[in-house]
């Protein structure tokens, strides 16, 4: 059989090099589908660290602010504590 000839299919008569492009048009779908999903995931592992950045920052900015309060309530209990002695 020559790459023309014509093979059955459930009585549906397909080419060979028919056959080869459809594979192809669905070969090449799939890596459009696969690189619009890795695109995807790219932007939201991005949009995700960069929202993990905030909420370090968050958190930080809070340690900060709480020891600020502490070392401000310790300096004013050492003030109270030296001036009633």
């Amino acid at each position: 059989m020559s790459s023309q000839d014509k093979s059955t299919e459930g009585g549906v008569s397909i080419g060979t090099n028919d056959f080869a492009t459809y594979i192809e048009s669905i070969i090449e779908k799939l890596q459009s589908k696969v690189t619009d999903v890795n695109s995807e995931l790219d932007t939201k592992f991005e949009d995700m660290t960069n929202r993990i950045d905030k909420l370090e920052q968050t958190i930080n900015t809070i340690l900060k602010q709480q020891q600020q309060i502490e070392s401000t309530k310790e300096n004013e209990d050492a003030t109270t504590t030296s001036a009633t002695e």
